[in-house]
C-alpha cells in the first residue's frame, strides 16, 4: 500500500535545512502514523516544563490583560534560561549562546541581567517564533497541554499540575503560590539578580534531574504517549515501550536498529507497528542516497552526464542493492516511485533526470521561477543554486546512510529524560 502525502506537517521543519526535493513531506509523513506530538525539535522535557509553567505564570501575571500574555512569558523563558545555565549548566537551550556571554559579562559587573521582551534584552534574535513559544506550543496543544486559542493557555489538567508541582517548589523563593515571582513578570522590565540564591535556587529545582512520580506519570502520559488525543491510537505507547527495551549508545535511528525493533513488534503481535517501521527504513534506503546525491550534483555546474554517471557508476557500482525492496510500493509523489526504481536498476540517467525533475516540481509549488538543477539539452548539467560542496558517498557508505529523523530522537529523548529523572 502508497502512502498518500498530505499538507506538509509544519512541525516537521528541520531548522536550517533547505530541502531541494521536498523529502520533509514524505519522511513526516511516514513518522507521524507512529509518533504524532513531537517535531524534530521538540527534544527537550525541560523545554516543556519551561513552557508550562511560563504559561501559567503568565496568565497569572496579566489576569487584568488576559489577551497580552506574550511579555511576561518571554520574561520567564529567559529567566528560566539564565538559571538552568548558571545552576544546572545544561546545554542545547534555545538561547544558550546569549544567555551564557551575558552571564559571564554580568558576573564582572554585580552579577544581574535585564530581562524583558524588547530586542535587545532577548536571548534570541526573534525570541517569540524562535524559542519555545513558537516551537514547543502546537505540539504540547497535540500532547493535551494547551488548550486551543489564542493567547495559548494550559489545559485545566496541565494547569492544575503546574499549580500542584511547580508553583509549590517556587514558593521558598518567591512566596505563596509564586506571588513575588508573578508580580515581576507584570513588569516591563526585570533586573534579575543571578547571584539572588534562593529565588535562583526555587526555579532550578524545576529543573531538578530527579523527577517525582507525579513528574513522571504526567510526562510519560502526555508527551511519550501522545496525551489524551494521541492520534496514533496507542502505537505511539507501544512504539516508546519498544525503544525502551533496546536503548543504545545513540537516539538516532538507523537500519539495523529500527529492524531489530519491527522484529520486536512482529514478535507482540504488533504488526502495524512492524509494518510502519519496515516502510520508514523503505522510505529511507531512497530518500538518504537520492538527497545526498542531489547536493552532489549541485556541485557540477556544466558537467556532462555522461560523465556524471561514470562518476556515480564506479562509486555505487552497476545499482544501488541498499534500496528496500518495499520503497517503490511504499513511496507515491511527484518523481519518488520513479527515483526508487531508477536507484535499484542503476539507471543513472534517469536518476538523475527525475531528481531535477522533483526539484523543478518542488520549486513551482514553492512559488519560485526557477528550478536549481537542470538537464540541459545538450545532456549538461545546470545549477542555478550552488550548495555548499558534497562528496558523493561509497556504495558502502549508503548502505550504513540514515539522513532524516522520521521523529524518533525527539521521542527517545523523552523517554532517556524520563527514565533518568525517575524516582
Amino acid at each position: 500500500m502508497a502512502l498518500f502525502l498530505t499538507d506538509l506537517d509544519p512541525r516537521a521543519r528541520l531548522k536550517g535545512s533547505r530541502d531541494g526535493l521536498g523529502a520533509q513531506a514524505v519522511w513526516s509523513a511516514m513518522g507521524r502514523p507512529l509518533i504524532g506530538n513531537l517535531t524534530t525539535v521538540t527534544d527537550s522535557l525541560q523545554g516543556f516544563t519551561t513552557l508550562l509553567v511560563g504559561l501559567r505564570l503568565a496568565e497569572l501575571a496579566t489576569a487584568d490583560e488576559p489577551d497580552d500574555t506574550t511579555n511576561a512569558f518571554l520574561i520567564w523563558e529567559q529567566m528560566a534560561a539564565y538559571v538552568r545555565h548558571v545552576v544546572h549548566d545544561h546545554r542545547g537551550f534555545f538561547g544558550l549562546q546569549r544567555v551564557a556571554a551575558r552571564a559571564a559579562k554580568a558576573s564582572g559587573n554585580g552579577g544581574k541581567v535585564h530581562l524583558s521582551a524588547q530586542p535587545e534584552h532577548q536571548i534570541l534574535s526573534n525570541q517569540r517564533t524562535d524559542g519555545l513559544l513558537g516551537n514547543y506550543t502546537a505540539p504540547a496543544r497535540a500532547s493535551g497541554l494547551v488548550a486551543p486559542g489564542s493567547p495559548p493557555r494550559l489545559t485545566a489538567e496541565a494547569a492544575a499540575f503546574v499549580d500542584a508541582v511547580y508553583l509549590h517548589r517556587l514558593e521558598s523563593g518567591w512566596g505563596r503560590d509564586a506571588r513575588l515571582l508573578v508580580r515581576e513578570l507584570r513588569r516591563d522590565r526585570v533586573l534579575f539578580d543571578l547571584g539572588a540564591k534562593g529565588k535562583c535556587e526555587s526555579i532550578a529545582s524545576i529543573f531538578s534531574p530527579k523527577m517525582s512520580p507525579q513528574e513522571v506519570d504526567f510526562y510519560r502520559y502526555h508527551l511519550v504517549e501522545g496525551g489524551p488525543t494521541d492520534p496514533t491510537e496507542g502505537r505511539q505507547a507501544k512504539l516508546a515501550t519498544l525503544l525502551e527495551n533496546r536503548f543504545g549508545n545513540s537516539i538516532r535511528p538507523s537500519r539495523p536498529y529500527l529492524t531489530a525493533i519491527a522484529e520486536d513488534a512482529g514478535s507482540r503481535g504488533w504488526i502495524d507497528i512492524a509494518d510502519l517501521l519496515r516502510r520508514v527504513i523503505a522510505c529511507e534506503s531512497v530518500l538518504a542516497p537520492a538527497s545526498l546525491l542531489f547536493s552532489y550534483l549541485l556541485g557540477r555546474d556544466g558537467a556532462p552526464l555522461d560523465h556524471v554517471v561514470v562518476d556515480l557508476r564506479s562509486s555505487w557500482g552497476d545499482r544501488l542493492e541498499s534500496v528496500d525492496p518495499l520503497a517503490v510500493a511504499v513511496l507515491s509523489g511527484q518523481k519518488w516511485p520513479q527515483v526508487a526504481e531508477a536507484l535499484t536498476h542503476g539507471d543513472y540517467p534517469k536518476l538523475i533526470r527525475s531528481l531535477a525533475e522533483r526539484n523543478a516540481t518542488v520549486m513551482r509549488e514553492r512559488g519560485a521561477a526557477l528550478a536549481w538543477l537542470e538537464v540541459t539539452d545538450q545532456d549538461r548539467l545546470r545549477v542555478r543554486f550552488r550548495d555548499e560542496p558534497a562528496d558523493l558517498p561509497t556504495g558502502e557508505e549508503v548502505r550504513k546512510l540514515w539522513r532524516y529523523p522520521y521523529f524518533i530522537p525527539s521521542l527517545v529523548s523523552m523517554l532517556m529524560t524520563i527514565g533518568k529523572g525517575e524516582a
